[in-house]
């Protein structure tokens, strides 16, 4: 009668430590997920301020200094200024925001580069 008593208490004890074992787990898993799921929103705000950087650097006719573009069903704002900083070189920002629909959790990245505004002839040398 006491073997089978400490049989059940084994076995309590056993289905206690794999429940907290699997409990830990999910925790894990749940964290992991989170973490990817922030990486891949930092990782498309990034990709987003290039382009925006980029059009600023090959000087475009029109780069929109705000606008709003969906991706991965995340709405990201991008932000572009620019500020002179000599007459021939010119600081340009790039800043990304986004977050949940609700609006509470914004994150925002912010990205920089100069770009010259010297004319692309000035520098070579005639033949």
């Amino acid at each position: 009668m006491k073997q089978a008593g400490m049989a059940m208490v084994e076995a309590l004890v056993a289905s206690a430590l794999l429940g907290l074992g699997l409990l830990s787990v999910s925790g894990l898993t749940s964290h992991a997920l989170g973490t990817a799921s922030q990486s891949r929103q930092q990782m498309h705000a990034r990709l987003l301020a290039e382009e925006a950087l980029d059009c600023m650097i090959v000087r475009r006719a029109f780069c929109p200094p705000s606008k709003a573009v969906l991706r991965a069903s995340m709405t990201y704002t991008v932000l572009l200024e620019r500020s002179d900083i000599t007459p021939w070189l010119t600081q340009v920002h790039a800043e990304v925001q986004w977050g949940d629909v609700s609006g509470q959790h914004r994150q925002k990245s912010r990205f920089q580069t100069r770009v010259s505004t010297m004319p692309d002839w000035v520098g070579l040398s005639l033949p």
